[in-house]
């Protein structure tokens, strides 16, 4: 079973289709969060950074942006996402990991050394659930801690151990791509979760190809976090529930809104 390889080629319709629109990410990132907290901010790595779209618009207010992540073909995916840009110039070269192209270096979040430091550190998307065990979440936060300026800004989210729960309860959730079908159901296994991806592509002579990738993601109790944070020295501004604005037991998608002191 492999990750993200056929799986790459739907995952930003369906990210998309199970968030909110993408210009609405942007602006809370923007508006409420960046000019909230740190209206100073000109230069930004964002880790985990997927396919690229959130750089990509974000490059359009003025920032300079570096993309980082441990999946070549995500990155693949990120240089086509740079290449459409008209703001490329913003993005400069890095130091650490490997460079795939300007503003793209391929690195382990939770091990890295770009030689510099940023005015804010982003993480989008609950790709922090992407590490399974706690102890490569504290390597995390301390990657982002010694890449950050005094003062800087550290803004990541995450899938609550609530949400997963209830999407192991869900039924199957199905999607359709022209003739190919893409199928997810999640599974806890033991003490992560794992979505089960299904990709039934049409071939020529009218029958369907069928590929299984495997995707793993885990969470931690909110104040488990927020106690790690503070004991690396970071100042726990917010915690937002991005649906619903105040943190409960039952929100399903929270972001941390922290500063470096």
């Amino acid at each position: 079973m492999k990750t993200y390889d056929k799986f790459l080629k739907y995952y930003d319709e369906i990210v998309r289709g199970v968030n909110s629109p993408l210009e609405e990410e942007v602006e809370f990132l923007i508006e409420d969060v960046i000019n909230e907290h740190k209206p100073d901010t000109k230069n930004i790595l964002e880790t985990a950074c997927w396919t690229g779209v959130i750089a990509r618009e974000i490059i359009k207010k003025w920032y300079s942006v570096t993309w980082l992540d441990m999946s070549e073909n995500m990155l693949k995916m990120a240089e086509v996402n740079l290449k459409t840009s008209p703001l490329t110039p913003l993005l400069r070269r890095r130091g650490g990991g490997q460079k795939k192209d300007a503003g793209l270096v391929l690195a382990d979040m939770t091990d890295f050394d770009l030689e510099e430091t940023f005015d804010t550190v982003l993480c989008n998307y609950n790709s922090i659930c992407h590490l399974l065990k706690w102890e490569d979440w504290v390597k995390f936060i301390e990657m982002a801690n010694k890449h950050l300026e005094k003062d800087g800004l550290f803004v990541f989210d995450i899938n609550t151990l609530y949400e997963f729960e209830n999407i192991t309860k869900d039924f199957a959730q199905f999607y359709t791509f022209w003739d190919d079908n893409v199928c997810l159901e999640m599974f806890k296994v033991g003490w992560y979760f794992e979505w089960l991806v299904k990709i039934y592509e049409k071939s020529d002579d009218g029958r369907f190809d069928l590929t299984t990738e495997v995707v793993r993601e885990n969470s931690f109790p909110i104040s488990k976090i927020e106690k790690e944070l503070k004991q690396q020295g970071f100042k726990v501004l917010e915690k937002i529930d991005y649906h619903y604005g105040e943190v409960t037991a039952k929100s399903e998608r929270v972001y941390f809104i922290c500063k470096k002191k």
